[in-house]
């Protein structure tokens, strides 16, 4: 098991859009995995699982544009769901990825249904998890609050203030926990506040292209947690919209079922994959 401290510096980095995004290349051979965190995130969200993802097939992961060990620019113009996906478009590019499978997270399920109606022809087949059908409910008045103390305290309060929260790592194994806290820690004081604040009111406001997902003919999966209880509506609405008789459901799992339950997450994923290569 990772040790609760290790952090581990990015495989390269890929310069793309006057960025830099950190970015971790796993396996080799067949056709290509990418991954794609969500809100507050970062590639390390999957740093338990894509080796084992990896062992028939080249995955990537990398760190959104103000998230994690990628670059923060400082300007909440810059930070929206399209330019996210126009980062994935060039990532994927500069690493000579021609036609290859994506996974989005949450916020990165947003990104990757927007790079797929924007790039069809790359995409063979998609995973959407723990994502949204339309505008999330957030509570603003509790952004703004996180904003404000980001700006005045700098992002290492805002990591202090949600890490020690118990109720987020609830459904991660208590063994586990630890590893998982450091994780959001570092992901949380690594963050630029201006995407926290751009890209928590845009999670509010966005246009929804799912219901363009259907005409792209390819193999779609929708997986939720058993207990993300925010989200279980939207993913039913996801796979209905998609064309699929419901989600896949990871029980004992919240919003991260990588974390809170990775056997059942990479059976759900490898039968995905399965699917695509039939």
């Amino acid at each position: 098991m990772t040790d609760p401290v290790e952090l581990p510096d990015p495989d390269r980095r890929v310069e793309v859009g006057g960025v830099s995004l950190a970015c971790d290349v796993r396996g080799q051979g067949g056709t290509p995995l990418v991954l794609v965190h969500g809100f507050t995130g970062g590639r390390i969200d999957f740093a338990d699982v894509i080796d084992e993802l990896a062992d028939a097939r080249q995955v990537v992961a990398h760190d959104h544009r103000g998230h994690a060990d990628s670059t923060n620019t400082g300007e909440a113009d810059g930070y929206t769901i399209q330019v996210l996906a126009d980062d994935l478009a060039g990532l994927v590019d500069e690493l000579g990825l021609d036609r290859f499978d994506l996974l989005g997270h949450s916020m990165g399920g947003l990104v990757v249904m927007r790079y797929a109606v924007d790039h069809p022809e790359r995409v063979r087949s998609l995973v959407l998890m723990d994502t949204l059908a339309g505008p999330a409910d957030l509570p603003l008045e509790w952004i703004d609050h996180v904003v404000g103390l980001g700006r005045d305290q700098g992002m290492g309060a805002v990591a202090d203030l949600l890490s020690s929260f118990p109720q987020m790592f609830a459904s991660v194994p208590e063994e586990r926990r630890p590893v998982v806290q450091a994780r959001t820690a570092h992901k949380l004081a690594s963050m630029d506040v201006e995407a926290l604040a751009a890209l928590g009111a845009e999670l509010c406001a966005f246009a929804p292209v799912h219901e363009r997902l259907a005409d792209l003919g390819v193999p779609i999966t929708v997986i939720v947690g058993e207990h993300d209880l925010p989200l279980r509506g939207a993913a039913e609405a996801l796979a209905t919209a998609v064309g699929l008789d419901g989600p896949v459901v990871i029980p004992d799992a919240a919003h991260s079922p990588q974390d809170e339950h990775p056997d059942a997450w990479l059976a759900a994923v490898r039968a995905h994959l399965a699917m695509a290569d039939a």
